[in-house]
């Protein structure tokens, strides 16, 4: 199936493979569903995944899908980037990694850039309430406090470190009534990050480059240090899905 998706406000189109929609996407839209009408609360769903991975992208059409299927409930896709913190904390503060003192700005979409006890509270509160949501404005690099409203009974929160296995992060899955894990091979994931970077207008010099320092990092991480999911879903070369 083709379908243009709206990934952090840009259009795409995607192909998933009909197979994959009848044996995983549409019986986890169908278990969502169930989830929300069995607890009769709000029902908080983990996408967790490296980054090259395409989870917006998955989380988008699982968006789609519940708005088509019949006898399920619609579900909302809210995205974890919003907890960055902003430029200007990230420009003013740094880690220390070993004896090396590190610009909290050098490492963007580094587990230590986002803000934990905001993401907590919010997770806490989707149970209870219809709190707003942040957003990360791609244009504006910076997140958006309060830009999205939380208006339905399935939510699905996808994000790099949602099952991060570090203190505090490795209960976050705690939070959740599902969660869901997108591994893959590391060297494809390369290969899509880096083919992500030149598409966007840089050399492959660089697009290599900031690989090496900064994706590298996150994905290694994401891939082996995460908490067992409740799911595991395999990405294939092909961009198809298997349940581990």
């Amino acid at each position: 199936m083709k379908v243009l998706l709206n990934i952090s406000g840009f259009e795409t189109e995607a192909l998933f493979p009909d197979n994959n929609i009848e044996k995983i996407h549409k019986p986890l839209i169908e278990k969502f569903s169930r989830l929300y009408q069995e607890k009769k609360e709000r029902i908080i769903i983990f996408l967790a995944a490296p980054p090259g991975s395409g989870k917006s992208t998955l989380a988008a059409f699982w968006e789609h899908l519940s708005h088509t299927l019949p006898n399920v409930d619609a579900l909302q896709v809210l995205p974890f980037d919003g907890f960055h913190y902003p430029n200007e904390i990230l420009d003013s503060n740094y880690i220390m990694r070993g004896d090396e003192k590190v610009k909290l700005r050098s490492i963007k979409g580094g587990y230590e850039t986002f803000n934990l006890t905001s993401l907590i509270d919010k997770l806490k509160k989707l149970k209870t309430q219809d709190p707003k949501w942040p957003y990360y404005d791609r244009n504006l690099h910076d997140p958006i406090d309060d830009a999205i409203t939380v208006d339905k009974g399935i939510v699905v929160i996808e994000g790099n470190w949602l099952l991060l296995n570090e203190p505090v992060w490795n209960g976050l899955h705690e939070l959740a009534d599902f969660t869901i894990f997108i591994d893959a091979d590391p060297r494809f994931l390369e290969e899509r990050l880096v083919n992500r970077k030149i598409r966007g207008g840089t050399s492959l010099e660089d697009a290599q480059a900031f690989y090496k320092n900064s994706d590298s990092n996150n994905v290694d991480m994401v891939l082996n240090h995460s908490v067992k999911a409740d799911l595991t879903l395999y990405m294939n070369q092909d961009g198809s899905f298997e349940i581990n």
